[in-house]
């Protein structure tokens, strides 16, 4: 499963990182984002059940083919 990290840069929301799961502790450490917990919200889907959660960062979320992470200054922007 693919999995992706947006942030935002000069006012755009870009992808910063593109990793598969099984790299997605490593990659989001070494950008300063700490695990927090273990999704388990039933209100979620399936597929984003035991997904890791990280301090500052909006997620997991689906996104058809691939879950995604935002911070939450991206997630604002998107969002209004």
């Amino acid at each position: 499963m693919k999995v992706k990290l947006l942030v935002m840069v000069e006012g755009r929301p870009i992808v910063s990182c593109e990793v598969t799961q099984e790299n997605i502790l490593p990659a989001f450490e070494v950008r300063r984002f700490e695990m927090v917990g273990i999704n388990n919200n039933p209100r979620q889907r399936a597929e984003l059940q035991g997904w890791p959660i990280f301090g500052g960062l909006c997620g997991p979320m689906w996104n058809g083919d691939h879950v995604r992470y935002e911070t939450d200054e991206v997630n604002d922007r998107c969002s209004a």
